[in-house]
């Protein structure tokens, strides 16, 4: 499964959420990094690439820009589930929560 595949699926579980979260960073760190490259062709003496290097910049900017709003989703997704899964936890009963056999009440 390729990075673009992760994150078009998302995740249900811990472990596939690392595994979006890794595939994530990686790609916003290429996309970070094309965006250096072309703001370092936006120095260029040449009209043309100067304007185009401006137009990628920006657009490449604001898919960063959702990407970051992804990620911040993507944090909230997370901790719903961790406590959903924390909620079903609590629920069973004390035969089968050894964490709830030796609480004090």
């Amino acid at each position: 499964m390729t990075n673009t595949d992760i994150l078009k699926n998302g995740f249900t579980d811990k472990a596939t959420y690392l595994k979006w979260r890794t595939a994530w960073k990686e790609n916003y760190a290429a996309l970070t990094k094309e965006i250096r490259e072309y703001k370092n062709t936006r120095k260029n003496k040449d009209a043309a690439l100067r304007g185009q290097a401006q137009y990628q910049c920006w657009r490449l900017r604001q898919q960063a820009t959702l990407m970051i709003e992804q990620r911040k989703q993507s944090k909230i997704t997370a901790q719903q589930q961790y406590l959903a899964s924390r909620s079903s936890q609590n629920l069973k009963p004390l035969a089968e929560n050894p964490q709830l056999q030796s609480s004090p009440c």
